[in-house]
């Protein structure tokens, strides 16, 4: 009960409203004593009390316990990083524990429940046994449920809703993934020039703007990973899969996606390389692997969610809206092991095992990321 603080509370509160102990202690039914020991720490209110005080001072329960069920986003993001730091640097049995004592303490903080499903689901790998695995993504499951069923937010009820999807396909739930998600594509609407159209009849250009720039922002990312992923299904098809390939270069270089950290960016490269090693045409998968050396190899650490020199609007817009700000999902050591296995534990590179050029690219990747 200490950590709730209601000591401090009272003492604010009395004292704002300009009163003594004796004459709270009357109004409330008790001894000056007892009010003298709550302020001291000594004891604390019978619990049947604490709506009368609480009603007195005009505050919540929540308010008067100094508890409070919800957390701001720089708490959030605070909470987070930490956690992150701590999954690659701590036992993950630990960092668990204090995951579901903080999951506990805010369940009805449901943004703070988002940013706990995706910090789960980002670590899953460092479980020690598929049955620990399975336990937490059934967690996040769960969690996602809650969110969907209990938050009044939209966007919160989208998040959930795509937080349960990926714990599902994780599980290779396809189905289910299928039936979350729901099949039906719509058509277009539009409703993203008619936002930025109405910015512009009421003469906020300067609104206009930066709501059509960072709307161009998503959009190019939504390409880029859909060129990918095309990319993957076409890897048997020679002609098709070098023009999706091309198509997904020209992308980053007329955008200069080169300097953003996505996904997409430098994994349809890796993609690529795999692809050209079935084609049998090594050189091109070395190309590509190369290609992917750069552009990870060329990003600013410590690293952030950012804009680029063409996306110059995107920065406040990313710290405003995602859960963790502008900090990345997965705490840096683990980026910078991820970067290189995705080169030297990939089963698709073992025929380049004994290549010269395949192990001066993986030397150069660990010693850029700081690996000896």
């Amino acid at each position: 009960m200490r950590e709730l603080n209601i000591r401090r509370c009272i003492i604010q509160k009395r004292k704002e409203k300009g009163i003594t102990q004796e004459q709270l202690a009357d109004y409330i039914g008790v001894s000056k004593a007892s009010v003298s020991k709550w302020e001291s720490g000594l004891s604390y209110p019978d619990i049947l009390l604490l709506p009368e005080l609480a009603t007195y001072f005009n505050v919540s329960v929540d308010e008067l316990l100094g508890y409070s069920p919800q957390l701001t986003k720089k708490d959030i993001k605070k909470i987070y990083n930490k956690l992150s730091h701590e999954f690659a640097t701590k036992s993950f049995d630990e960092v668990m524990e204090q995951c579901n004592k903080m999951i506990k303490k805010y369940y009805s903080c449901f943004s703070f429940l988002l940013s706990m499903i995706q910090l789960l689901l980002n670590y899953l790998p460092l479980a020690k046994t598929e049955e620990i695995k399975k336990e937490i993504i059934h967690q996040c499951i769960l969690l996602s449920q809650r969110v969907k069923e209990e938050s009044e937010n939209i966007s919160d009820i989208k998040s959930a809703n795509t937080m349960e999807a990926l714990a599902e396909m994780i599980q290779g739930n396809s189905k289910e993934v299928i039936r979350l998600l729901d099949d039906k594509l719509t058509p277009y609407s539009g409703d993203d020039v008619m936002l930025i159209n109405a910015y512009q009849m009421l003469g906020e250009n300067a609104q206009a703007n930066e709501v059509n720039q960072i709307l161009l922002y998503q959009n190019i990312i939504n390409a880029l990973t859909l060129l990918t992923n095309y990319l993957s299904m076409h890897m048997t098809e020679p002609v098709l899969f070098g023009q999706i390939y091309s198509q997904g270069i020209q992308i980053i270089n007329s955008f200069q996606m080169k300097e953003i950290l996505t996904n997409a960016v430098f994994g349809i490269h890796i993609v690529a390389a795999q692809g050209y090693l079935i084609q049998q045409k090594k050189e091109k998968a070395i190309d590509a692997l190369e290609e992917y050396v750069s552009i990870v190899c060329g990003y600013q650490y410590p690293l952030r969610l950012k804009g680029n020199g063409y996306f110059t609007k995107v920065d406040k817009w990313l710290e405003d809206n995602i859960c963790i700000g502008t900090n990345t999902p997965l705490d840096e050591i683990t980026i910078k092991k991820n970067f290189i296995e995705a080169v030297t534990e990939n089963p698709a590179f073992t025929p380049l095992k004994e290549d010269e050029q395949y192990n001066m690219i993986i030397k150069k990747l660990k010693e850029k990321l700081g690996e000896k």
